[in-house]
């Protein structure tokens, strides 16, 4: 049983606790080898070989490496027996793909040559092993790629693809097999090997795990269990802002609804940072983190104010209604501009903002 890679979630907190749960399941299942893809790196090095420890997830890569130290941060590969046949299974990642953590004190990664690592890689596992299967965390057509430069690999696992393929694709000597991504098929290829460990035939059948296949009572229930430690760890990181301020009979209407009657404003503030500020979180992988969403949306701390669900989730960057208020109070006092400049500084604080200057910051967006 082998994996492609990208086992990992996004770069985001509730993703990062989610991937837990999953990292525990996986490990229950007995898997052979998982290909390191690049999503298996988001919550950092340190994070990642706690769960390797902790669920026994045999993870490996050939050319993944620390970039100040150059040496190899998982196995080059893994040797198991399975059927009397003995596997050298080997894992790369396409040199192409980015690499973000997030952590701040991960080391940079370095991915090396793939087609080289395996060129110097292969004849040392071969004499530990009769078959070569390739777990290539490179999609389709570098793979293919690959597969046309390097010999001696019999079989190749195709990672971050999103197309399943029916029946096996032979590249020079390899069998080549795809089974998608996300879980949502599962590949078993029969195979028939000689007794120098050259595939000799395969039969191919890939099953969608669709609702016709039943839920597993046992599984089912660790998921619903899951689901709810998921929204209390939900409402735990929001615990330190809550929803206090302002009315419950108050609305937040969106820029949208500012637009119908300010464009002029709307098109001189849609490229400056404050549209991009959610975004800007999204990068670093911080869009669940309530220490930064306080200041990168609209009324975090203030009722029917932003939500990561619907509707309350299109209230993200830093709109109109962040400044001047609820929009269904659309104050004409004269109120909502002292309102607006006081507000600046509730997240332009000494922390976040040591150099703020009001005259300096509003001629960035003055409208």
């Amino acid at each position: 049983m082998v994996d492609g890679g990208d086992l990992f979630g996004r770069r985001q907190t509730n993703e990062k606790e989610q991937t837990k749960f999953l990292c525990e399941v996986t490990g229950s299942f007995g898997w052979d080898a998982i290909g390191l893809g690049e999503y298996d790196l988001n919550y950092g090095l340190t994070f990642l070989r706690e769960m390797i420890e902790t669920y026994n997830l045999p993870f490996t890569c050939a050319n993944v490496r620390t970039a100040e130290t150059k040496e190899l941060i998982l196995p080059p590969y893994l040797i198991i027996e399975r059927g009397g046949v003995r596997f050298g299974i080997i894992s790369v990642l396409d040199p192409g793909l980015t690499i973000e953590t997030m952590s701040p004190n991960d080391p940079a990664f370095e991915v090396t040559d793939p087609i080289a690592a395996l060129r110097t890689l292969i004849p040392q596992v071969r004499q530990e092993a009769e078959t070569i299967l390739l777990l290539s965390h490179m999609g389709d057509q570098a793979s293919e790629t690959l597969l046309k430069e390097v010999e001696g690999i019999d079989i190749a696992v195709i990672g971050h693809y999103y197309r399943k393929w029916d029946q096996e694709r032979v590249i020079g000597d390899t069998v080549a097999l795809s089974a998608v991504y996300e879980g949502r098929y599962m590949g078993r290829a029969d195979l028939d090997i000689d007794s120098d460990g050259v595939v000799q035939s395969v039969e191919v059948e890939v099953t969608a795990l669709d609702d016709k296949v039943a839920d597993d009572p046992v599984m089912l229930e660790k998921i619903e269990q899951f689901k709810k430690h998921l929204e209390e760890f939900r409402l735990s990181l929001r615990a330190k802002y809550p929803q206090v301020k302002g009315s419950e009979h108050e609305q937040f209407l969106t820029e949208r609804s500012c637009r119908t009657c300010h464009q002029d404003i709307w098109e001189l503030l849609k490229g400056s940072a404050h549209q991009a500020a959610f975004t800007s979180l999204g990068k670093k992988g911080q869009s669940y983190n309530p220490d930064c969403l306080v200041c990168h949306v609209v009324g975090y701390q203030y009722k029917n104010g932003y939500d990561d669900r619907p509707p309350n989730n299109r209230l993200v960057n830093v709109q109109c209604e962040a400044c001047h208020g609820y929009g269904t109070l659309h104050r004409r006092n004269g109120k909502w501009k002292q309102e607006a400049v006081e507000s600046c500084v509730t997240c332009h604080d000494e922390e976040n903002s040591p150099n703020f200057d009001y005259a300096t910051y509003w001629e960035k967006i003055k409208h």
